[in-house]
């Protein structure tokens, strides 16, 4: 049986900035899972990141790291973490460019948005039924009361 990779096995190749965003989607999405079981305050500044839609995989590495080192993080917990994630990103954006396109996102807000459907997808809408749950919180959105 042919080995399948996505639905592009007919059409043209990724283009360079298509294999960036998968990279960079598939490296957040991998993070999520890894950190999920932990605690840490440099979540809290995480779960409220932006980055530009031109970001690497490698700009949000350090994005990341920066929010563990300010919090006074052990690193080397979150290193390791760090480099599953991005070492799965490498491998998997290779094989699924199409889905992880289709995923991406400009903001962990948003990423941690679709793991939480995948997650209600798999285990169904009871928070307790979720393996390693708790590390993750989506943020609190201030509304502004706007009067003219």
């Amino acid at each position: 049986m042919a080995k399948l990779r996505n639905h592009r096995m007919f059409g043209p190749p990724p283009s360079d900035e298509e294999k960036r965003i998968a990279e960079r989607t598939a490296f957040v999405a991998r993070f999520i899972v890894l950190r999920e079981g932990r605690s840490s305050r440099a979540h809290r500044r995480i779960e409220a990141m932006e980055w530009a839609v031109n970001a690497s995989v490698e700009d949000v590495y350090v994005l990341f790291r920066e929010a563990f080192v300010a919090n006074g993080d052990r690193m080397s917990g979150v290193d390791k973490d760090l480099n599953r994630a991005l070492d799965h990103a490498r491998r998997s954006s290779q094989h699924f460019v199409d889905p992880y396109l289709e995923r991406a996102t400009t903001s962990f807000s948003e990423a941690l948005k679709d793991y939480m459907r995948s997650n209600e997808l798999l285990f169904g809408p009871d928070v307790e039924e979720v393996p390693r749950s708790g590390g993750w919180k989506m943020p609190k959105i201030t509304k502004k009361k706007i009067t003219s």
